[in-house]
């Protein structure tokens, strides 16, 4: 199955100042609408409407993009994905975008990080997007309880995956399996340490 391309979505919006309205802090909300118009295709009065969760103290928005914005024609895919702010020692921040593209169940995703700091927007996808290794990602999903489907699981063939962020955690989560973005396995976590994100694993719960 062939999965159509995202990065028709980074494209085109709108500019903004450091400081959002009234002279108060930015808000997760004002980063993604502030988004540049070379990274994300739509202007903000739309993006706005494909809010469908935000927490402004953890610096996190989850969004719904119909298909249709994507494919031009109604159709059963999904496309999800949400945003996160994470602090950064030095000055600035950086805004992380999670994009994925469902179609007949399986989904992909991309990232794209943003460096943002005295009005500037520089993309610095490229040095913070973790790399994943598709040999390990299919060594932990055959040795995962939770995931059924093995019998996808070739040696050489690449796993579809997709993203989402952890909100307060500061995390990068990188999920296998599931319909539609639902359910899951995560293969790989990433925590954000004001420099850099680094592999990480939550504790296990007591018993």
């Amino acid at each position: 199955m062939k999965l159509l391309s995202i990065f028709t979505l980074i494209l085109v919006a709108m500019t903004s100042a450091a400081m959002a309205q009234n002279g108060k802090a930015m808000t997760v909300k004002d980063y993604y609408l502030a988004i540049p118009t070379e990274y994300i295709q739509a202007p903000a009065a739309k993006r706005a409407a494909w809010i469908e969760s935000q927490f402004s103290q953890e610096g996190y928005l989850s969004f719904d993009i119909p298909v249709k914005e994507i494919t031009g024609e109604d159709g059963d895919g999904k496309v999800f994905g949400n945003v996160q702010v994470f602090k950064k020692k030095t000055a600035g921040v950086i805004i992380g975008v999670a994009t994925n593209m469902c179609e007949e169940g399986t989904c992909q995703g991309q990232l794209l990080f943003l460096d943002h700091n005295g009005g500037k927007w520089d993309d610095i996808t490229s040095d913070h997007a973790p790399i994943l290794d598709n040999d390990e990602v299919i060594r932990i999903l055959r040795n995962a309880p939770a995931f059924e489907d093995k019998s996808s699981l070739k040696d050489g063939k690449e796993v579809p995956i997709y993203f989402n962020f952890g909100g307060g955690d500061k995390t990068i989560n990188v999920i296998a399996g599931g319909t539609n973005g639902d359910g899951g396995v995560v293969v790989k976590t990433f925590k954000w340490n004001g420099t850099a994100f680094v592999e990480y694993e939550y504790p296990e719960s007591p018993e």
